[in-house]
């Protein structure tokens, strides 16, 4: 059995099917008119920190560990969805988060609409100075990073 490859299917602009023998497009999951914002394009990040729009209010991964890390030990690294807490509802939620230390996945995290909360704090450690990334992905606003260097 094959696992189930994220990358690909959201590269994916449509989806085809075979029913009876016959190929049908389903076609793109959802339109997008001209004045609207294709969210499933891109990796969205924040532009610029200063003046964040509401999307980035909400939907940027916020992240947060103590000032002294020890080199080696082990800290608790704190991440909410977005400064003013994302939704958790049937229609709009976070359904997933991945920590990376550099190109290493420390965490993946899977959320339902059920989950009180976007947030999480997840054990980790590092010997030397790493990149912090933080992937998230909202059913309705597509995937968010933040970016953080993290300093022993």
């Amino acid at each position: 059995m094959q696992g189930f490859d994220r990358r690909k299917f959201l590269k994916t602009v449509g989806i085809s099917a075979v029913t009876a023998g016959l190929a049908t497009t389903v076609g793109s999951l959802k339109s997008v008119s001209a004045d609207e914002v294709d969210w499933f394009q891109n990796v969205n990040r924040v532009k610029d920190p200063l003046n964040k729009t509401p999307k980035e209010k909400g939907h940027a991964p916020v992240v947060q560990w103590p000032v002294n890390i020890k080199n080696g030990e082990p800290f608790n690294l704190d991440i909410q969805i977005g400064e003013n807490l994302h939704p958790m509802t049937p229609n709009h939620y976070i359904q997933w988060v991945e920590a990376y230390m550099g190109t290493d996945l420390v965490s993946l995290i899977e959320f339902s609409p059920l989950c009180p909360q976007a947030k999480v704090t997840i054990s980790v450690a590092v010997k030397e100075v790493s990149t912090l990334r933080i992937l998230t992905h909202c059913n309705l606003h597509g995937i968010w990073e933040t970016v953080k260097t993290v300093s022993v």
